[in-house]
């Protein structure tokens, strides 16, 4: 799960370098209502609200794990033949945590003040 914010001047994508799992635990680390954000694109420096933020599932991780998980069934499957099947499903099972995390994120604002 990557956090991502849109620039307020050149409306491209930016991603923040945090792990925080939830909006509250975002709002812990940074220690207010907003995030002191610099964009990668045009250079601004900005400040955006927590609810502003959301969260995207990491696509490049997901696609690591495919490759992990189709090589795996390949040279597993000459010797345990069905039991192979599993291990390209370990990637689908991650990819949905994934995407729950990242719902979970999403569905949650917090209280403006």
């Amino acid at each position: 799960m990557k956090l991502t914010y849109t620039c307020s001047v050149c409306k491209k994508q930016n991603y923040l370098k945090t792990t925080a799992e939830t909006r509250p635990d975002l709002q812990m680390k940074t220690g207010n209502d907003e995030v002191h954000v610099n964009c990668d694109h045009c250079g601004k420096l900005d400040k955006k609200h927590i609810n502003r933020i959301t969260a995207v599932v990491d696509n490049r991780i997901m696609l690591v794990g495919v490759g992990v998980g189709v090589i795996s069934t390949i040279v597993l499957w000459n010797f345990f033949g069905a039991i192979a099947t599993i291990t390209f499903c370990v990637p689908i099972i991650f990819w949905r945590y994934d995407g729950e995390k990242a719902h979970r994120f999403n569905s949650y604002a917090l209280k403006r003040k």
